[in-house]
């Protein structure tokens, strides 16, 4: 993912102070509000052109979306919007990714220019933005990962008036480009302050869950409410509960323990995977859950998508298996194996919606049954025990 620094004041060491670490600021907040809009978009992508086609029509789009938004999330991590000045560039960016979501499903379309146009504002914004960081290190590693950036936002400008292959191949090269920069680059330099990034992260998951908890009001449909639809109004928001628990329950502080135990050096590399590419697959599993979320309360007593999501939570519970692989914060296996069953189990009962959530539910519960109270879960948390006496 794009780079981060430090949040602490110029005068500041490179560590936050452990006694008053900084916290995410309110305009942080704000601007993360624009990717419930984009998160929207693309779910109604998915919902709306079934296929493979419009699967990836989607998730390519957010794919790129998301790099750069997690760009400034590392961006805030380095560089605190204290100032004016700052909080307005903020909000101008904010408008890029409102335009960027709005385009969203026509970004693959010749009339599509202002996703990719928008794309590269934000790159330009985010780079301007950077320059401001007090580390010389952070300044010359945006210098470095810019050009990738701006690469891959020339790709998604030039993918819309390709022929149909050349659309498709632009866009998988843009990703590439985009989450691989890292990587290619070798770019180096950036500092991680672990209270405030993950913090940050949790947040933007958090509004993300919010896309589930609409997708509950959309499946709906402004029908009155009755017992059918209560109940699976209930089943909706347990599975939204499910996936929020799976992701809070007490992994946000072993990440912030992870990162700051681990070398200045290394958190670089820690935030780009757990929290960039492990957090991309979660997102990808959030959006698929309220499509199948939506999709399954329409359709309470009548056939509903097999795919969508039963897909969508074993595609999160891989993403978060990998966060805390990465992060060493804690169990997987029992995250690996409702993956696995929970896809076969959600197709099975895609003959009634209610079923399909039930089944969704089951699963959830279920894990978290095992996560918790089975002998890993159990070691997991002595292990953390130990650890915050001795700190």
């Amino acid at each position: 993912m794009p780079p981060a620094e430090e949040a602490a004041p110029a005068s500041a060491a490179p560590h936050a102070s452990p006694e008053k670490p900084a916290g995410v600021t309110p305009i942080e907040l704000f601007f993360d509000l624009v990717f419930v809009f984009v998160l929207t978009q693309a779910t109604h992508q998915v919902e709306s052109h079934p296929g493979w086609s419009g699967l990836f029509q989607g998730l390519l789009p957010l794919a790129a979306l998301w790099w750069m938004f997690g760009a400034f999330s590392w961006l805030t991590n380095a560089v605190r919007p204290e100032a004016v000045r700052l909080r307005l560039l903020l909000v101008l960016t904010m408008a890029a990714f409102f335009v960027m979501g709005l385009d969203l499903p026509y970004a693959f379309d010749p009339d599509g220019w202002a996703f990719g146009l928008a794309f590269l504002v934000a790159v330009g914004m985010h780079v301007a933005l950077f320059l401001t960081a007090t580390e010389a290190s952070a300044r010359a590693g945006i210098v470095r990962l810019a050009p990738f950036n701006a690469f891959g936002g020339v790709l998604i400008l030039t993918a819309p008036h390709l022929p149909d292959a050349g659309t498709w191949a632009c866009w998988v090269a843009a990703v590439l480009v985009l989450y691989l920069a890292m990587v290619i680059g070798r770019i180096r330099g950036f500092v991680v302050e672990p209270h405030h990034f993950v913090e940050r992260h949790g947040l933007i998951i958090l509004i993300v869950l919010g896309e589930s908890v609409v997708a509950v009001g959309i499946g709906a449909g402004g029908r009155p409410v009755d017992w059918q639809l209560a109940g699976g109004i209930l089943l909706g928001i347990a599975v939204a509960a499910g996936i929020w628990w799976t992701y809070f329950a007490g992994d946000d502080e072993r990440a912030v323990r992870a990162l700051s135990d681990a070398p200045v050096e290394r958190r670089q590399t820690l935030g780009y995977v757990a929290f960039g590419l492990a957090h991309a697959v979660m997102i990808a599993g959030i959006v698929l859950v309220a499509a199948g979320i939506s999709d399954g309360i329409h359709h309470l007593g009548t056939d509903t998508d097999r795919w969508w999501l039963g897909s969508g939570v074993a595609v999160f519970l891989l993403g978060h298996a990998w966060h805390r692989h990465v992060l060493k914060t804690g169990p997987i296996a029992a995250r690996m194996i409702a993956a696995v069953v929970v896809v076969p189990l959600a197709a099975v009962a895609a003959f009634a919606g209610w079923a399909a959530l039930t089944g969704a539910v089951v699963v959830l519960v279920a894990m978290t049954l095992a996560d918790h109270f089975g002998p890993q879960g159990e070691s997991a948390a002595a292990r953390v025990g130990r650890a915050e006496q001795r700190g």
